[in-house]
């Protein structure tokens, strides 16, 4: 998700559709509920046909050339919510938070 609208969404609580984040090239593709698990499989064996330690290899330099990897983002993340959670904001504002004024 580009910066912009991952701090709106993240700010505001404001959701958008599988086709918003597709248009942003955040979503590989947009397809019908009911054609969801042959797409997927489709793009599963696409991947799972080519070379098994290339791909392992693929995946070590996109995660290495990440600034920070998803665990550790998330746990980063979560200390916040933890926080939140502790000072008592979020069962302050959780009815609240995501609804319009």
């Amino acid at each position: 998700v580009p910066q912009h609208l991952m701090r709106t969404l993240y700010y505001t609580s404001r959701t958008v559709t599988a086709a918003e984040l597709h248009a942003h090239g955040s979503v590989w593709q947009v397809v019908p509920s009911a054609e969801l698990q042959d797409s997927a499989l489709a793009l599963a064996v696409e991947i799972a046909a080519k070379d098994g330690h290339l791909l392992r290899l693929a995946k070590a330099a996109l995660n290495g050339i990440d600034p920070v990897d998803v665990q550790r983002s998330y746990r980063f993340e979560q200390g916040f919510t933890f926080e939140a959670n502790l000072a008592g904001t979020a069962a302050r504002v959780r009815d609240t938070f995501g609804k319009e004024d």
